[in-house]
């Protein structure tokens, strides 16, 4: 009997392969191109796609003896994927210098416009910092947890069990799954899309780890379902589950001592936003929960937060800061039980490539975290080392990798044999947590000096970062560097120069000046907050005695730095100073608006541009604002400062009549705006926030 395969013709075998590979279908691309090859051999682009298909199937030998070929027939190949791939696959064999050499000749003929052209510049730094990095000392053994759990497809998120120490839970999209094949959007797609990630369960016995099935129908659905953790009496699991693993809910099934799970699990309630694309949560003590996050404020990539549940209710996240947190991704996080030592991934520039595991343990003394010690050679290889858990004693660990060496499939799950019992997990004495081990040191961190920080006077644009108004931007960076968590509000102010809507956008031009100017001191765009208020928050007369008062409008020119907080004090470093004014000429309205940001209050929004709102209708309501955030190029158009939802209710009905499409009230704290998921943890000190909530 004549192989269907066999009997396809070769151009049919070939579109077929290519289609595959370009939805990423490697295991049936490979199928499809292999009986190409065989049937049409020395075509040098599937030669290529080969290559590139066994390193996608983590077949090292087999990739790197493709990519060589090519490359030995056609040295002056510009094929940029043919050079990157066989870089990875030198880097993902740990012969560093020869993948530093392949990665330069990437270089040479990508562009400066590639868009691999920064990750391979960065891939040439890990490979020279890897040929430095040791095994780890204390560690044993690393060991691939087998074909018995994992397969071809993709395992990861090991979830050690709290009370039995002969099982482990993990996710894995890969053939089987409920959801079967969905593409990025969340469809089911049988062509371009990939598994669905369902939850199971492995338990160990003499004979070594074996597979202990899935959870069942009532939690592995059509969406993809994440194991997170358990409570610490290991009888609540909680989960993720999304149409994407980008953005979906957590939620939490109860679970006895047998495994047996509820048919509807209710969803965790947090300041956590998987929905938003909040990710990697790690549950510590029933109270707190470390997850990795894109929000504004951070230091660049995925960052660390932390959020405390207190009296039922989630504080805002906050950043764990610079120590822990880089420009790259820090992700995966895992606290010990001794509250204080702390493991994460990140594909910082002292990995070996892909995300390397760190630890990292809260300095009492110092109060700060010390310095993310890489784990090591074996722990951590030339690819995404991640999900990294110790067990309930500390004597293992378990982590999932997609390194090229000893790999059934994407990723696969690893055991860590340690030689003593990793004492961070037995800790003595009484348990405190590194954020009130930070509240109760004797010894606080060093704080920059309290500054005062001047406003930046202009009297046409180019001044704005004048030579004098630059010094206060630098003392702005110094204490925004020192308080990540804070928002950097610039304030853009002007006398009365025509008609608002032009003092309004002008202004935000102004504020985009200096927000650019403190991204390039290191300060996130995303913690700098810029907005334009026109000239109706005067700080001097503009016309005295029925003439212009040019000392007034002087005075009024101005843009205002201050560091805020929507949770908690402004640092106590760093505060506004602005220079006094003669009682004849002096007005009232900086300090209006002083009185009007203090606390809570609302405005309501009634466009987003590109472009100037030319929409004369605005001005005929008060306190008109433009808010934007360096690099967005977008301004928010809004209008009214009141101290009550209803009334901003009413301001939103009035904005309606007047044409304004679906504008929308928005709530601030201290000037910084408050989303309805964030206000929910402010209701209890700011009552009339029950309303905008609901």
């Amino acid at each position: 009997m004549v192989n269907a395969l066999s009997a396809q013709k070769p151009t049919d075998l070939k579109r077929d392969g290519e289609r595959y590979f370009a939805n990423g279908r490697w295991a049936d691309a490979l199928t499809q191109l292999t009986q190409y090859q065989q049937a049409k051999p020395g075509d040098i682009s599937i030669l290529t796609k080969l290559g590139i298909t066994h390193y996608q199937l983590h077949q090292a030998d087999k990739a790197r003896q493709f990519l060589e070929y090519v490359l030995g027939r056609q040295p002056q190949s510009t094929d940029a994927d043919l050079h990157y791939y066989y870089a990875r696959t030198l880097h993902g064999q740990q012969e560093y210098e020869k993948a530093i050499l392949a990665y330069k000749g990437f270089l040479r003929i990508c562009g400066d416009k590639h868009p691999l052209r920064a990750n391979v510049i960065d891939n040439i730094r890990r490979c020279v910092h890897a040929e430095s990095i040791e095994p780890n000392p204390d560690v044993a053994l690393v060991e691939n947890l087998g074909d018995r759990v994992n397969t071809p497809g993709d395992e990861f998120a090991p979830l050690p069990s709290v009370n039995y120490a002969d099982r482990l839970y993990f996710s894995a999209a890969r053939p089987g799954c409920v959801g079967g094949r969905r593409n990025d959007a969340g469809y089911a797609d049988e062509e371009a899309g990939h598994w669905c990630s369902d939850m199971f369960a492995a338990s160990m016995d003499a004979s070594g780890w074996q597979p202990a099935g899935d959870l069942g129908g009532l939690l592995n659905t059509s969406r993809h379902e994440v194991a997170l953790g358990f409570n610490n009496a290991g009888q609540i699991l909680y989960f993720f589950r999304g149409f994407t693993l980008y953005a979906g809910d957590i939620l939490a099934d109860t679970a006895s001592r047998q495994d047996e799970y509820a048919v509807m699990p209710p969803m965790v309630q947090s300041t956590m936003h998987p929905e938003e694309g909040d990710t990697a949560p790690f549950f510590f003590n029933d109270t707190t929960l470390i997850f990795a996050s894109r929000q504004p404020g951070g230091y660049g990539g995925l960052d660390l937060y932390f959020t405390t549940r207190r009296d039922s209710i989630w504080t805002l996240p906050r950043n764990l800061g610079l120590a822990i947190n880089s420009a790259y991704d820090e992700t995966t996080p895992f606290l010990a039980r001794d509250a204080k030592t702390l493991f994460f991934s990140s594909n910082r520039l002292e990995g070996m490539g892909g995300l390397d595991v760190f630890k990292t343990v809260f300095d009492e003394k110092k109060n700060t975290w010390n310095e993310p010690q890489n784990l090591g050679a074996g722990i951590n290889s030339p690819g995404d080392d991640a999900y990294f858990r110790l067990d309930q004693e500390g004597r293992q660990g378990f982590l999932s990798s997609d390194r090229l060496n000893d790999n059934y499939g994407e990723r696969d799950l690893y055991l860590v044999y340690y030689k003593e019992q990793q004492m961070e997990q037995q800790p003595k004495g009484t348990v405190v947590l590194f954020s009130e081990l930070r509240k109760s040191s004797d010894q606080p961190a060093e704080e920059v000096k309290a500054v005062a920080l001047e406003p930046l006077f202009y009297t046409i644009d180019k001044d704005v970062l004048s030579p004098d108004n630059l010094k206060v931007v630098n003392r702005v960076a110094a204490v925004a560097r020192q308080n990540p968590s804070a928002q950097v509000l610039v304030t853009a102010f002007t006398d009365e120069t025509g008609p608002a809507k032009f003092d309004l956008y002008y202004g935000i031009k102004r504020a985009e000046l200096v927000g650019k100017a403190l991204t390039e001191r290191g300060i996130p765009a995303g913690q700098v907050l810029l907005r334009s208020v026109g000239a109706g928050y005067s700080l001097a007369r503009n016309v005295m005695d029925a003439a212009p008062n040019p000392v007034g409008q002087r005075l009024n020119r101005r843009l205002e730095i201050t560091l805020v907080s929507a949770t908690e004090e402004a640092p106590t470093n760093a505060h506004l100073t602005r220079p006094p004014v003669p009682e004849m000429m002096a007005a009232n309205g900086a300090a209006r608006l002083d009185e009007l940001t203090k606390g809570l209050a609302y405005k309501v929004e009634v466009a987003t541009t590109r472009q100037i709102l030319t929409n004369d209708a605005l001005v005929m309501f008060a306190d008109l604002m433009i808010e934007s955030q360096p690099g967005a190029g977008s301004y928010r158009y809004s209008a009214g400062f009141l101290k009550q939802y209803s009334e901003a209710v009413k301001l939103r009905q009035e904005l309606t009549q007047q044409g304004f499409e679906e504008p929308f009230v928005v709530a601030y704290v201290h000037g910084v705006r408050v989303s309805k998921a964030d206000a929910v943890s402010l209701v209890k000190k700011y009552p009339d926030l029950a309303g905008y909530v609901k």
